[in-house]
């Protein structure tokens, strides 16, 4: 798996303390067959099991790969000007492949 930082996130996470929690996440109201999306936060989660350390443009990001798959591509980047947050991408993609 590579992951790949965006500049502005970096600075985002760098100044949050450094560290982005990635990890996938399936909708709490769904249909059946509704894929994972991805959620990413500087802040570290509830349940912390799991989670393998990598690190990327002196980022440290936490991934939990959900039963045990990885992306070929973990893409971390910045989202929203008024409200800047994390965003993670599966190879290129909000939600699981």
């Amino acid at each position: 798996m590579r992951v790949q930082v965006s500049s502005e996130a970096a600075a985002f996470v760098a100044a949050r303390g450094g560290t982005v929690w990635v990890w996938a996440a399936r909708p709490a109201m769904c249909c059946n067959g509704t894929p994972a999306g991805m959620r990413a936060s500087t802040t570290p989660p509830a349940d912390q099991a799991g989670f393998l350390a990598t690190t990327a443009d002196e980022v440290d990001v936490r991934f939990r790969p959900p039963g045990g798959r990885c992306p070929d591509v973990l893409e971390v980047g910045l989202h929203g000007r008024r409200r800047p947050r994390v965003e993670a991408y599966w190879d290129g993609c909000l939600i699981m492949m």
